[in-house]
């Protein structure tokens, strides 16, 4: 099926929008993905997503998570709601700051019972209760296994076995000390 089968055409006042951040542009400022039709990205967005590539060897998008993601990114432009950001309950934020800037999250701000720390864009919010009970999130990254080894290697407390899933994700489990448990899950690519 052609994408001019599959999608009905442009009018002449109808601009497509960024399929990733959902900005409406002239079709000259976007890109429509090869693989993709009908599916748009801006400059702005194709740079943050060749900066997200470990090796440059063109605009190369992991086929399982990008279209959904670009799918989601696109309806985000329709709803109020932007992000969700889980509320972690802890008893001591000292020790919860400690312990998540050892594994590379820094934080961004400080209140007696809240705290916020973030690494790109992953933010976790913890707020102190004085007998928490555990809760859980998770956490899409980009190589699964090769955090986990600079986690192991690191010798951070807390840290499970990574896993390969039928579902096509690999991923593993890490527990806080106040047994909070983040899964760090990357897109199965290579074994």
């Amino acid at each position: 099926m052609t994408a001019a089968a599959s999608h009905p055409p442009l009018g002449p006042f109808d601009d497509p929008v960024c399929g990733c951040c959902g900005q409406q542009l002239p079709q000259a400022n976007l890109t429509e993905l090869g693989k993709t039709p009908g599916v748009f990205i801006c400059g702005r967005c194709a740079r943050w997503a060749a900066r997200r590539l470990h090796t440059w060897t063109g605009l190369h998008l992991p086929r399982l998570r990008w279209p959904a993601l670009l799918r989601a990114r696109a309806h985000r432009a329709h709803t109020p709601m932007s992000a969700a950001i889980p509320i972690l309950p802890v008893r001591d934020l000292q020790r919860t700051e400690a312990f998540y800037r050892r594994i590379g999250l820094q934080a961004t701000f400080h209140h007696p019972d809240y705290l916020i720390m973030r690494a790109g864009p992953v933010e976790l919010h913890f707020g102190r209760e004085p007998d928490p009970v555990p809760a859980s999130c998770y956490v899409d990254c980009d190589d699964a296994r090769r955090l986990w080894k600079d986690f192991h290697a690191r010798a951070i407390e807390g840290l499970g076995e990574v896993e390969d899933f039928d579902y096509g994700m690999r991923e593993f489990v890490l527990t806080d000390p106040d047994r909070n448990r983040l899964r760090f899950g990357s897109t199965i690519t290579q074994p």
